[in-house]
Order: structure tokens, then sequence, then C-alpha cells
């Protein structure tokens, strides 16, 4: 009969603590070995030494005093031993605890003069670690280098488990286990004679202990018993091992926008502290792609380094009649390190790039988050309640062509300082922001702005229980600008130099009232505040590279300035107002809402004409976030016309109901002309349902839909996935419509497999 892992319920066990690694190499070792040899080494002389003449041991408890060192305690219902013979015998319900290691047995013996030991009959060991080794027989020999262990199984501490139908110990080395199987799921406890999820079942199982390799021969991988899969020859690293050099699991897939592809990755260890994975991928329309990654880490820091490569044809223009370079080269490179140098100061960068603008959609390398691609660089320190930074910026805008790329800003370098002063005896703080930027272009406009903005600010909470605050500064600006060519960026501003002053007051005043009930907290907080300063100040002379994208909404509206970016401001003086709602309580969750407005006694022509900020009232803002539950999540964030009250902006965010059946999604409205930057109307909506059908089985569904007129679907996806403790799959079928130069509308269908221990296998077609 071939072992299986369904014995473990025909034998008491401990109850063995879960983490850790899985067979450890103490286990390989076969731990139990040298207990026993330690043991019954300590017993003969101990035992001897008590009792010169031999004989038998009346007390069933018996303490020795090990001449190493530390005590050994066993339990038996009979311990004899005879010094002629040069053994000793313990049997009946056998259990011996040295240390933290605990062995039962029925009966245990050791030949001091043959060098062997044995141990037979229900046989535990159960390890410091909370491993747990189960035999039938033991018998160990030379030194306990070489013995035979019979009906072997082992437990391991996150419940994986071996069993053979018998096993031997090697040159001390090696444990070879015959007829053997491993598996990491666990037996069912209806029906514990069934055979598990998955197993791997092999003639022979051979652990070596000093290369730290599991090596299999005539492996079969079989579900629920039945084989269906084989291999003669099958060999992967030991968990002792966190890092091997060798080939990954490929990837392999056919249609798309590839025609079909197979990537073989590679993996290199270094050093204990740096690695590198070379993965080149073979694909049929596209040739061969060179893909690499590189990890270091240090004491103080962390280095990634990403990239890809290959020639192939680049297609742009318009997708009905593109226009087609043949064999350029394409790839794209990603680079993410930090590395503190001291307490104070830090370096680090966060880089992508791409030699065009379709390469990393076409190839799935990954998606861009949104618009471009940011190179940046950067020194930073931290002390007390000051902040320094250098910083350096180049951008890749992956809505033009690369003739356009030289039209794109680079900052080399902005230096930034903040700082806030010590509590005056009035309660008051100073504070410093203080920032330097060069700007240039390889084709266009370049300047350098340096700007000081000196501030105090001071809050006091009356009797009555209101807080006012109050707060002023100067904001200082001096720009220099060459506007050598290129009109179209910045096409008003004039070269040379221009400055700007800008005194500023702001006061708040806020009023919150609570009122506490047994089962709930309910609050209304009024809010009010007045800004002044001077009109104007936003001259053509100045340009404008960080303060075109403006949003009014609720999480800005009571900034002193709500442009973003130094080269605007947010001139005139104005009044705000709002309130905050709340409710909170075990039976109420967490729910906020806030509404607020704004109304600008004058106007500025500069900013009614670029940023939609005009003289009189705002659009009203606001927001609700709504929590009443764990299975209750829904955020909704508003910007109406103040005299239609007709959305300009809307934004919704929801996730509803449990893991059984869960909804979730993201719905965004913005209206013609609602911000300044973006002109055009934009309605799309994301939206997923999702199941717990059972257990381990589960369906999610999701789609990305333009909901402009001509718009339509974007991307639709289904999934199907099994999880439990030891195995996980899902099956995944997706159809994008994006079509873009050299990207079309695709299908494609994703397939995964990951054993526990094993690795993981995917596939996709399409």
């Amino acid at each position: 009969m071939d072992a299986s892992l369904r014995v473990y319920h025909d034998r008491p066990r401990y109850v063995v603590s879960s983490g850790g690694r899985m067979m450890r190499q103490q286990l390989a070792k076969l731990s139990l070995l040298g207990f026993l040899a330690y043991f019954a080494s300590n017993l003969v002389t101990d035992a001897l030494a008590q009792r010169p003449n031999g004989g038998q041991l009346q007390n069933r408890i018996q303490e020795f005093q090990s001449q190493r060192g530390g005590k050994v305690l066993i339990t038996a219902n009979e311990v004899s031993y005879d010094k002629e013979l040069g053994s000793v015998i313990a049997r009946g319900n056998v259990e011996i605890v040295q240390g933290k290691r605990i062995l039962r047995a029925d009966s245990i013996s050791y030949n001091q003069k043959t060098d062997t030991v044995s141990a037979s009959g229900n046989i535990s060991l159960l390890e410091p670690s909370g491993e747990v080794l189960f035999a039938e027989f033991i018998e160990l020999r030379d030194q306990f280098k070489n013995g035979v262990i019979k009906e072997m199984r082992i437990l391991l501490t996150d419940k994986s488990r071996f069993a053979a139908r018998e096993g031997s110990r090697q040159d001390g080395d090696r444990m070879v286990m015959k007829r053997a199987v491993f598996s990491p799921c666990e037996i069912c406890k209806k029906d514990p004679q069934r055979a598990p999820l998955w197993q791997l079942k092999a003639g022979q199982i051979v652990h070596h202990q000093t290369d730290q390799e599991i090596t299999y021969r005539n492996a079969f991988l079989e579900f629920y018993g039945v084989p269906i899969a084989y291999t003669p020859y099958f060999s992967h690293p030991d968990p002792t091992v966190h890092r091997r050099s060798g080939f990954l699991s490929p990837n392999f897939g056919s249609g798309g926008n590839l025609g079909g592809f197979i990537q073989t990755p590679f993996y290199l260890v270094l050093d204990e502290n740096k690695d590198l994975t070379v993965s080149p991928i073979y694909t049929l329309d596209e040739g061969i792609v060179f893909d690499g990654e590189y990890r270091q880490r240090f004491t103080q820091g962390e280095l990634r380094l990403a990239g890809s490569a290959t020639s192939a044809d680049r297609h742009e223009g318009d997708p009905s009649n593109p226009q087609t370079k043949r064999n350029e080269f394409r790839g794209h490179l990603e680079a993410f390190g930090r590395y503190d140098i001291n307490k104070t100061w830090r370096i680090g960068m966060d880089i992508e790039r791409a030699t065009d603008r379709t390469y990393l959609r076409r190839f799935n390398f990954f998606e861009p988050n949104g618009n471009s691609l940011t190179q940046h660089v950067f020194l930073e320190g931290f002390r007390k309640r000051n902040y320094a930074a250098l910083n350096l910026y180049a951008f890749q805008d992956l809505r033009t062509s690369s003739e356009g790329q030289a039209e794109q800003p680079y900052i080399a370098p902005s230096l930034d300082f903040n700082h806030v002063g010590e509590s005056d005896h009035l309660g008051g703080r100073v504070g410093l922001d203080a920032n330097f930027r060069h700007l240039g272009r390889s084709d266009g406009p370049t300047g350098q702005r340096t700007s000081f903005t000196p501030g105090y600010k001071i809050s006091r909470t009356a009797n009555l229980g209101f807080v006012t605050s109050l707060s002023t500064d100067l904001r200082t600006d001096l720009y220099h600008s060459d506007q050598t060519s290129t009109p179209r960026v910045n096409a008003a501003t004039q070269d040379g130099f221009a400055y700007r002053l800008m005194p500023r007051m702001k006061a708040d005043w806020r009023f919150p009232l609570v009122q506490n009930t047994d089962i709930s907290t309910q609050l209304i907080e009024p809010i009010a505040g007045f800004i002044i300063t001077r009109n104007g100040g936003n001259t053509t002379d100045i340009p404008d590279e960080d303060s075109k994208v403006f949003e009014s909404d609720d999480s800005n509206l009571f900034s002193m300035d709500r442009l973003p970016g130094l080269d605007r401001v947010e001139s005139g003086p104005r009044g705000i107002y709002g309130i905050k709602f709340g409710l909170f309580g075990q039976n109420f969750g967490r729910n906020t809402a806030f509404i607020g407005q704004t109304y600008r006694f004058n106007n500025d022509e500069e900013l009614s004409t670029n940023h939609n900020i005009k003289q009189g009232f705002s659009d009203i803002v606001g927001r609700i976030d709504i929590n009443p539950q764990e299975y209750i999540d829904l955020l909704y964030r508003f910007r109406l016309d103040h005299g239609t009250f007709k959305p300009r902006r809307n934004e919704f965010t929801f996730t509803v109901g449990p893991k059984a059946f869960q909804l979730s999604g993201d719905y965004i409205f913005v209206d013609n002309g609602t911000s300044s930057g973006s002109l055009s109307r934009r309605e799309e909506i994301k939206a997923s349902v999702s199941s717990q059908i059972t257990q381990f089985w589960s369906i999610r569904g999701s789609t990305h839909r333009d909901l402009n007129k001509g718009g339509g679907s974007l991307h639709h996806s289904i999934s199907l996935r099994y999880e439990d403790e030891c195995f996980d799959f899902d099956v995944t079928g997706t159809r994008s419509f994006i079509r873009d130069a050299d990207i079309t509308p695709s299908d494609s269908l994703l397939f995964r497999f990951i054993f526990k221990h094993l690795g993981q296998v995917s596939t996709n077609a399409g």
C-alpha cells in the first residue's frame, strides 16, 4: 500500500502552532536523531550511576541529570536497564521531555555496544518550532548517521504534510523517502479517507541537507487522487532557501496586439541583498523583447531598476491610416530608489520613461497613471518643524508624438524650504514658505522664479466653544522669462523681469455644536471666513506654468489660495461660508456632510478668463460621506451652478454589500468649462459586481464605459476564482475597446494556477 496523507487521522497528534517556513532544514536533518542519541547516551550513564548493578526502576517518572547539563525527564509505565548488555529500555506510554522537545512512543531502547537506538509504536516528536514527526519504527546506527524509519509522517507548522512508506538516513546528509507524498492541503474533516485536493506522489523523494535541495523521482501531480501530470525528475530548493538562481515559471499566450508570446524569466541571485531577473519575451508579431529587473536593498535604502528594449515597427497618427516607421528602437525604463543619508537627509528617484506614447500599453508592461510619465530625482531633509528639498523634474506627454516632446518643460532645479516657528507667548506661530524654480525646454520659453511667503497664524477657542483663527502673510514673487521661441506656449508673456507683492489676511470662525445621546453623537458646525488681499497681480508678464489646471471643490474652499502652484494667485477680497454635519454612533456608523460657497467682491480679468473664477457668488460645492455600517460606503462630491443648481461636476463612489454579493463603482461627470485646462465634457462610469459563491469559489465582473455621446464601452472583464489554503485558480476574460495608433481592440483570456510551495503557471489567449 502506498503512503498516504490520510494516516494522520489514525494517530494522536499535537496541536501545531501556525506560521514558519515549510520543511525547515532542522526537520530535514531529522533532529529526532540527535535528540535520541543525546538522550540515550545520557540515560545510560545516569541510570548506571544511580543503579550500579542494573535492574528495574520502580517510579513511573524518572528524572536524570545530564552530564552535559540540563534535565531529562522520562515518563513510562516501565523503565529498565542491563549493565552487562549495555541497554536501557522504556516501555508503555513513554514520554521524554528534554529542553523544548517532547518525544512519545510505545517503547524506546538503546544498545551502547552496537551503537543502535530504536523506538517503536506510535512515535511522535514535537519540535520547538512546532513541527511534528510521526513514525511506527525508527532504528539508527553508525553514530546515528544511518538508519531506517517505517511509516513516517511529518506535519509542518503551516499544516503541510509529508508521508512515506519508509525512509532512510544516509551519511548524515540525506533523507531518502520511498513511496512518498507531499501536500499542503488540509484533509477533509467529513471524509478523512478522501484524497486531498492535490498532492505530489513520487517513487522517491530525497532531501539533500547540505545542498538544501529536494528532488523527486517518478513524480505524479494528483488532483483528488487522479494523476494529471508526470515527470521522471523534479527538484526545487527546500523551504529554508529564501532565494536561489534558476528559471521561473514561464508565461505564454496568443492573440492580442502581439499575435502571441512566450516569456521565460531567469532569476539570478547576485548577493544576499541584490538580485536580477532577465525575462526575454518571444513574440510572433514584434520579434524578441528583452525585459529585466534589478533589485537591491541597502541598510538605509533600496533600489529597483526595470526596463525593456526591442526593435519593432511603430505606428503613429490616425489608426485608419497610420504612419509606419520600420524597425524602430522601442523600450522603457523604470527606476525607484530611496537612501537615507542620515537622520535628516535622504535622496530618491521615481522615474518612468518610454520611447513612444503607446509602447507601454501595446506590450502590456503597465498602464500609465494619466497622460504623462514623470521623471523625478530629489534630495530632501526633515528637522523639527523645518523641511527642505531639491527636486529635478522632467515629463513625457503621452498624448503627443515624439516630435512634440521638445515643448515639454523640465525643472532643474526646484528648491523648497518650509518653516514653522515655536509658539510665542500669544500662542501664534511664525512661518515661512520659500521656492526657487528654473524651468526650461528644448524648444520653447524658459524662466526662473523666486518666491517667499513669510506669515503668522494664531488661533483662539472662546468659552462659548467657537474657534477663531487669524493668519496673515506677504507673498513675494520674482520672475525672469525668456520667450525665445514657440509662441504657442505662454504666447502673451514678454521677455524680461517681473515681480509681484501680495499681502494677504484671512480670518476664520467656526462653531462646532455637538449633542451626545445614549446611541449617537450629532454635529452641526457652521464655518465662515473672510480673506482680504489686493485685486490683480496676475499680469501676463508672469508666465503661467503650474497654475493652469484649477478645480473648485470642498477640499480647497477655505484655502488662502485655491489655485495650484505659485504662478497665479487668487486675488481680491472674498467671503467664504459653509456648514458641516455629522452623525456618529455604534448603530449609525460614521456619516458626514459639507456644503459651502464663496463670494468675490471684485473681478480679476485673468482669473475670470483663464480659470473660471468670477465676481459674485461661486458655484456651490460639497461632499456627502455615508458609512452607516460595514457593508455600505457611499461618497458623493458635487459642484452645482449657483444660479440654476444644475450639476457642473458630480463624483459618486460606492461599495455596497458583503462578500456574498457586493456592488462597487465610480461615476464622474464634468461639464464643459468647469475647470481650467480642460474644456471638454466628460462622463464615464466604472462598475463591478462580485460574489463569494461558496467558501472557496467567487466570481467578479466589471465594466468601464464612456457615457458621452458616441463614447461607448472602453473595457469589460469577467473572472471566476477558486482559492483555498493550498491552491489558487482563476480564469479571466477581458475585452478592450481602446484604439490608438498601433493599439487596437482586442480580447484576452487569462488562466492562472498557483500551487502553494510549488509556484505559478499562467497563460492568456485571445
